[in-house]
């Protein structure tokens, strides 16, 4: 998630080897083309795919996140990861009404900062697929460390 190589090719050295170990793999979906062939192997065993949209400024006009989904549903993604910068309350509804919509395609929608530990709550319930916390050091405004965002889920 980040840590690694930026190029396509290094990145895809990095994941290849770890196949077998994966239950699923996350690629930006700037990079869906580059990593066509890691995207491949993984199908080849039965690993999903989750397609990534980041935006560490802002949550984009709805025509973005729109866009994003629909690139990822055409490129036979598996499932939308949408991680953006709230700003305003404006931009957490326009996520809770991307993951409350039917499609297709399962979606996982979080926040980042001030608004980012609420968000993710506030979306999982609202029917996210994946909800992210941190083992160790945060690496994104606004994420729960993974044991309370666990224990918070069964709460609500």
């Amino acid at each position: 998630g980040g840590q690694g190589p930026e190029d396509a090719a290094g990145r895809m050295t990095m994941i290849e080897p770890l196949l077998d170990l994966a239950s699923l793999i996350d690629i930006e979906l700037r990079s869906i083309g580059e990593m066509k062939p890691l995207i491949d192997k993984a199908r080849a065993r039965g690993i999903p795919i989750v397609g990534s949209f980041h935006d560490f400024q802002a949550t984009p006009a709805n025509e973005v996140l729109e866009g994003a989904i629909g690139f990822a549903e055409n490129a036979g993604i598996d499932t939308v990861k949408i991680a953006t910068f709230i700003n305003t309350t404006d931009d957490l509804i326009r996520l809770v009404n991307l993951v409350s919509a039917k499609r297709r395609l399962r979606l996982s929608a979080m926040g980042m900062g001030t608004w980012g530990r609420v968000s993710r709550l506030l979306l999982a319930k609202c029917g996210s697929l994946l909800n992210y916390g941190f083992l160790g050091d945060s690496n994104a405004p606004g994420q729960w460390p993974a044991a309370q965002l666990k224990a918070l889920l069964a709460e609500i």
